[in-house]
Formats: structure tokens, sequence, C-alpha cells
């Protein structure tokens, strides 16, 4: 019967499989032993290289909250919020920055398996998209820490793509079920780069990242579109929130285009590629929407921050495309979003520090 199995089978079980083989063979080979609590915390001694996708939710909605306060809404309370996730932000990515440093230095085999892991590996990318964002939201109150931060990022980011594009040709075990949203993140990502460049005066670099990110954007979404139809068995339960991952790719390609076509609202009208970005953006939100139920149903894990970046990057998209085109449902639209956004993440900060403080196991999945 072994030899009937599908091929995809054999990839997922390599896929999903995270149980730590020492603690199975201890407990396998001493049944009689007492249980002891375990000794410290699995989040906080081995992190998830997953866990850097709070940096990028955490600073999307520090971008959602400098855009309202730029644009005068609710005036007295937008600007304290922003400066507040900011630094929310920033703390928390020193934090994972120093966890994630001591436990390569504890352990350097940890980090090695999650290199060689054919979904955990494009999180290493989300190190220097950390890197990136945070730029782009020091240049408000942050500003001498923007110019530092974008170029170690953007070093970083032609390490990160350029390794895991390797490993992504040479790699023999990769089989197509491996093919997940979470690929957008090494390559896509590069999209963000222009954010802070362009007004950080890195122009023609800000291209060539744009350009490399809308072309991997759409041989990647051909991929993982013919993954999710085709290939079986379908996404394991952990990965199915990595499908928002969808929305991030046009949401910030839109605002990146702007900032490098020189754009802005009321000098000029918003031009035929502005409009084909937030249309495609606009289609994926509308099929993610018809999937809350599903999502709804999932049990807790890390990779539920893979809806905070795409929902911040959205919710800013609709804010600026609100002031390009005015209208009570494009403004609704955008009110909506930063609402569910700001909820989202709060919540998921909430529900990651309660996580951590209860042990619960699926963290480090």
């Amino acid at each position: 019967m072994d030899k009937l199995q599908a091929p995809g089978h054999t990839a997922l079980l390599e896929l999903i499989e995270h149980l730590p083989k020492d603690k199975m063979s201890s407990s396998a080979h001493s049944p009689s032993a007492p249980h002891h609590a375990p000794v410290g915390n699995p989040f906080i001694d081995a992190l998830p290289i997953g866990a850097f996708a709070m940096v990028m939710g955490l600073s999307g909605l520090a971008l959602v909250w400098g855009k309202l306060a730029n644009l005068g809404w609710i005036p007295g309370l937008a600007e304290p919020l922003a400066m507040a996730f900011a630094v929310i932000d920033g703390l928390v990515f020193v934090l994972l920055l120093i966890l994630y440093i001591k436990k390569w230095a504890g352990n350097h085999q940890r980090v090695y398996e999650e290199w060689q892991h054919p979904v955990k590996s494009s999180f290493f990318a989300a190190v220097s998209v950390s890197f990136a964002l945070l730029a782009t939201v020091a240049l408000g109150a942050f500003a001498p820490l923007a110019l530092p931060l974008w170029v170690i990022g953007a070093v970083l980011q032609v390490i990160a793509m350029t390794m895991v594009l390797n490993a992504w040709i040479h790699r023999e075990s990769l089989q197509p079920p491996h093919a997940t949203p979470v690929w957008f993140i090494p390559a896509v990502a590069n999209v963000i780069l222009p954010l802070a460049g362009v007004r950080l005066g890195f122009v023609e670099i800000s291209w060539w990242f744009f350009a490399v990110g809308i072309l991997f954007w759409l041989v990647l979404l051909t991929v993982v579109l013919q993954r999710l139809l085709f290939v079986q068995p379908p996404l394991p339960e952990r990965l199915v929130p990595t499908l928002c991952i969808l929305l991030a790719p046009p949401a910030v390609g839109f605002l990146s285009w702007l900032q490098l076509s020189g754009q802005h609202p009321g000098s000029v009208q918003l031009d035929a590629m502005g409009h084909i970005l937030f249309g495609i953006a606009v289609f994926f939100a509308l099929f993610l929407f018809t999937q809350v139920h599903r999502f709804l149903r999932l049990s807790f894990y890390v990779s539920w921050w893979a809806f905070s970046f795409p929902s911040a990057a959205f919710t800013n998209a609709a804010l600026v495309y609100a002031q390009f085109e005015p209208g009570a449902f494009n403004h609704a639209m955008a009110v909506a979003m930063v609402i569910f956004s700001t909820l989202l993440i709060v919540w998921l900060l909430l529900r990651t520090v309660v996580a951590v403080a209860r042990n619960e196991p699926q963290l480090t999945d």
C-alpha cells in the first residue's frame, strides 16, 4: 500500500514535520518517568524565523496611523497612536533580533534546519523586509534612523533574495506541494524597498528593486496558484493564513509605483498602472473576504501574522486611492480597512503575548 501513496504526501510530511525528536525518543524510552513542566519557554528559547512577520505587521499598522495623522484624520489621536505603534514595532524587532541571534549562537543546527526547510527558509527575508519597513516608519519622528535601516535592509534583501532563489533552483528535495504564498516574501518583497528608498534619494536602485519584485510576483503567482488549484494534498492548516499574502504584492506595488512615478493626490490624476495595481489588490481582498469562514475555524499559530502586513498594506493603499478618487464608497472602504486592520493587529499582538505566556506549543511550528 505504501507504494500507492501520491508523491505529494511525502513532500507534505516533510513540510509539516516539527515535533522535537529528542523529546519524543526520551519519553518513549522512559514511559514511567514523571511528567515535569518544561523548563523555559519554547517560543523564546527557540524563536521561529517566522516570528519576524510580527515586525512587518506592526510596521504596517504604524504606517497606517502615520498616514491618518498626515491626512489630518482623528486629530489629537492619530499622531500619538502612530508614535506608540512605531515604538512598539521597534522594541519588538530588537527583542526578536536578540532572541534569534541567541538561538543561532546556542545551536547553529536549529537555524540551519530552518534554512533547509522548503517553507520556513522564505521567512529569512522577513528580517531584511523588517529593516526596510522600519526605515519607512522612521521617516517620520525617527528620521536619522531611516538611512542606516534602509541600507541594511537593502543589502540583506539582495543577499536573501539570491540565496533563496539559489536554494529553490538547486535544492533537489523541492516538490510542488512546497510552493506556498510564503514564497512571495524573499522575491516579491523587493517592491517594499522603494517606499523609503525614493524619499531617501535612492531612486535608481528603487526602480531596480521594484522591477525585480514585479517580475517575481507574476512568476510566483502562477506557480503558487498552480499548486493551490491542482496539487494535492491542500495546504496544511498552519499555512492557510498565508493565503492573505496574495494581497500584499499589488497593494505595496501600488504604493511603490506612486513613489517611483512621482504621483501625488491633488497634483495629478492617477495613471493606468495605479488603477490596475489597486484593482488587483481589491480583487484579492474580495477573494480573501470569502475565505473568512475558513480562517475563523483555524487554531492560532504564528502564521496568523500573515494576515497583518497585507491587511495594513491594503489599508494604506485604500487611504491613498480615496485621495485620488474621492467618493463615498472609496472613503467608506478606507475607513473600514483602518478599523479592521487596527483591531486585527492589536488582537494578534495580545493573542501572541497570551500564547507565549501559556507556552502554547503551536507557536514554535
